[in-house]
């Protein structure tokens, strides 16, 4: 099945199971070069009867954030996968307690208990990361999003999942 490298995505995978949906987990130490620059793989391919998804994992406790790296390598990747797969960052928002500030709560997002405690499973499509990217931290290269715009751009897991099996 798919990943198993750290507890976001042990849960990930959990709900993909539980659901019957089949992904592959892609291995981080083979990495193409584009334009002189290393790419960064994508976690999961979620491959359904009428397209294939490509999600980026990111693993928060409240802020959504992506480095410029993930927004390079996510676009570089739809280049070479000439448009057959879609790109997505899948926030994986987690409380150790199951209780989330209330704007994660209100999140439109898939909710999975675990032993160690509850995610938010949500998809930002690479088209809208790149629209509402705004820079966090120059030294770090790192890209943040305006909350409420952020809120009204993801799509829950389930409801961006469960159709490729439908």
């Amino acid at each position: 099945m798919a990943g198993n490298r750290n507890h976001y995505e042990r849960a990930f995978t959990g709900w993909l199971a539980g659901h019957g949906i089949q992904a592959l987990a892609v291995d981080e130490r083979r990495r193409p070069v584009v334009e002189s620059r290393l790419l960064k793989n994508f976690d999961f391919l979620v491959n359904g009867a009428q397209s294939v998804l490509a999600l980026d994992l990111k693993g928060r406790r409240g802020t959504p954030w992506i480095t410029g790296d993930d927004l390079f390598s996510a676009m570089a990747w739809r280049n070479l996968l000439a448009g057959r797969v879609q790109p997505a960052f899948l926030f994986a928002f987690f409380s150790p307690a199951g209780r989330f500030s209330a704007r994660v709560e209100a999140l439109p997002a898939t909710t999975h208990g675990q032993d160690c405690g509850t995610y938010r499973f949500c998809l930002l499509w690479l088209d809208d990361a790149q629209r509402l990217a705004r820079r966090r931290s120059a030294s770090w290269g790192t890209y943040g999003f305006e909350w409420a715009a952020f809120a009204r751009a993801v799509t829950p897991a389930a409801e961006a999942l469960l159709p490729l099996y439908a």
